[in-house]
């Protein structure tokens, strides 16, 4: 029967798995960054691992009718442990000396892929597991602990890439890749509703377009946030040097990453505090305007004493970005088409990253951060903008969508 409390077996198992797999993601993403970065010297290098770990987001829509045709437990499974093979192979790789950068490349490439296919499985899950009316406090703590462990991740980690190096950060995210494969297994997953009766796999797909295409709120987040996450993807290429220019080091990069997840965290965990009050249509907006200030401020800014507590405001608009849209989300798809409408959403949203990344890298070592900077926050906000002539002009929202029965 349908869950009446969010504090059930089930829910408790998947926050508290997502939340230590995302600390040992945090210290592998600040290793694997530098890794790439004290090899090669080069941030287009870097710039280029990031890209191609984002590329497979292209195929999200394919893995989202594919997921969408399995029992749930599989694919989340499968790619947890995919995940957890690839940072422990290149962890004991890096371990022993220098990787080649072809070999950090394609590990970066089947690394994308591992995520993409848990990321499309993984679409709705929250709903799945808790009651209608607590979405948006279960949004909320699954946003702010994972945020929250992100934070002890990048923080710890800058200080353990800097004293330890690479190979250990990255073990250590195997490690917890391993474990949440694991936990998944405990957990009571609803059937999906066209693992029961499943069509061709094109008419699937296709039929997903069509559910998207039918609300322009749908395709309307989708072109935003792929203009916003294009926008902001070479600051991840170019801070880490900037960081090192500053004297601040991988220490530094840690700390600013820290102090944006401390916002969001925070952010988060008020909203799930606040529960249902809090408008998510309202919050989305005022997220999205308040993420343009904050980063068009960071290209006035030339201290790292002035970029951390932008860094925390930065974190604060986000999380009631995120919070609001996700929670906006499940309650507008129905969860047969949790995969494939989130999936196609997702790959509309960082389409922009690798292709930007990739367009950039031969310039990379030429580009001003502040520059971007403020391209970013001048996105950021035009966004924020025409998000809310979006919503104006959708005056019927769509009714929220009850989770379907889990077993007793």
């Amino acid at each position: 029967m349908v869950k009446s409390s969010l504090w059930n077996r089930d829910f408790l198992i998947w926050w508290l798995g997502n939340a230590q797999s995302s600390l040992g993601s945090a210290l592998a993403g600040i290793a694997l960054s530098f890794l790439v970065l004290n090899q090669t010297g080069s941030a287009g290098a870097m710039g280029v691992n990031l890209a191609l770990s984002l590329l497979p987001s292209l195929f999200l829509p394919l893995f989202g009718t594919l997921v969408d045709r399995l029992p749930i437990l599989s694919p989340l499974v499968l790619g947890s442990a995919l995940r957890a093979a690839l940072q422990l192979g290149v962890g004991f790789a890096a371990m022993r000396g220098s990787v080649p950068l072809e070999v950090l490349h394609t590990l970066a490439l089947l690394g994308g892929l591992a995520s993409a296919f848990y990321g499309a499985a993984s679409m709705g899950v929250t709903a799945r597991l808790v009651p209608a009316s607590q979405l948006q406090r279960a949004s909320g703590l699954m946003q702010g602990s994972t945020q929250t462990l992100t934070l002890l991740g990048l923080v710890g980690g800058g200080l353990l890439v800097s004293h330890l190096g690479s190979s250990t950060a990255l073990i250590f995210d195997g490690v917890t890749f391993a474990v949440f494969a694991a936990l998944l297994t405990l957990v009571r997953f609803p059937p999906r509703t066209s693992a029961k009766a499943q069509g061709r796999f094109w008419s699937e797909f296709r039929s997903g377009l069509r559910y998207a295409a039918s609300s322009p709120v749908l395709w309307g987040l989708s072109l935003l946030t792929l203009l916003i996450n294009a926008s902001f993807a070479p600051m991840e290429m170019l801070l880490p040097k900037r960081m090192l220019a500053l004297g601040a080091g991988a220490a530094g990069y840690g700390l600013f990453l820290g102090l944006t997840v401390a916002g969001l965290a925070a952010g988060s965990l008020l909203l799930a505090w606040l529960g249902e009050p809090a408008s998510p249509r309202v919050l989305s907006v005022t997220g999205l305007a308040g993420m343009g200030v904050c980063v068009g401020a960071l290209a006035l800014i030339h201290s790292t004493a002035l970029m951390y507590p932008l860094a925390v405001l930065l974190g604060l608009f986000n999380a009631a970005t995120n919070v609001s849209l996700g929670v906006m989300f499940q309650t507008r798809v129905a969860p047969e088409y949790f995969g494939r409408v989130g999936s196609l959403m997702n790959m509309m949203g960082t389409a922009g990253q690798p292709l930007t990344l990739l367009a950039l890298a031969p310039l990379a070592d030429h580009i001003s951060i502040a520059v971007i900077f403020a391209v970013a926050g001048a996105v950021t906000l035009l966004a924020a903008v025409g998000w809310a002539g979006l919503l104006r002009a959708d005056p019927h929202p769509a009714p929220e969508v009850s989770p379907p029965a889990l077993p007793a």
